[in-house]
């Protein structure tokens, strides 16, 4: 489509496709455990995104492993975007920047981690542009600059609470097998 062109939802608007005059320059690619949807959206929306698995620009397979995303987005000079803790430690051991997409109960949808990142781009390219090694820390209504050890930190915590409560639920008496009356 041109940047203006008209199809069965009306007229749709593209942004202009030079590098100049795009929304941030900051090169994204979006690990494995969250949806290829989101980059393919904001690569229409005209930000400079990737994901894992996307053949077009050599970004790793899916089912690579951490190390090698690491690598990549090292070698290219992309940030990560996860929500998953191993890829945040291994982020930080690395010295790799990454965004944290920090759901605080439940998780993004496609739409909502569209809409989060298109609201928060620049400030999350200010955050990362300020120091080598910051990360960014980005939920719902806000974002923040974090260091990544903390981010880690926090993240285990939450993991530790989520595998508390399921172990919880899985525990939960039935009750007497055979009445007492037999």
């Amino acid at each position: 489509m041109t940047s203006n062109e008209t199809s069965c939802l009306g007229t749709v608007y593209l942004p202009p496709s030079d590098e100049s005059k795009r929304l941030s320059s900051i090169r994204l690619i979006w690990d494995e455990n969250l949806s290829p949807k989101v980059p393919r959206a904001l690569r229409v929306l005209g930000l400079n995104t990737s994901h894992v698995g996307h053949k077009e620009d050599g970004s790793p397979d899916r089912g690579s492993s951490d190390s090698e995303i690491i690598d990549y987005s090292l070698k290219t000079n992309q940030i990560i975007v996860t929500s998953n803790h191993d890829m945040m430690l291994l982020c930080a051991e690395a010295g790799q920047r990454f965004v944290w997409l920090d759901p605080r109960g439940s998780q993004l949808n496609v739409i909502d981690q569209t809409l989060l990142v298109f609201r928060q781009i620049q400030k999350w390219e200010s955050i990362l542009g300020s120091d080598e090694t910051s990360c960014v820390r980005a939920m719902r209504t806000k974002c923040e600059r974090i260091d990544p050890a903390e981010a880690t930190r926090l993240a285990g915590q939450r993991m530790k609470a989520i595998h508390k409560r399921r172990r919880a639920r899985r525990q939960i008496p039935l009750g007497p097998l055979v009445s007492e009356d037999s």
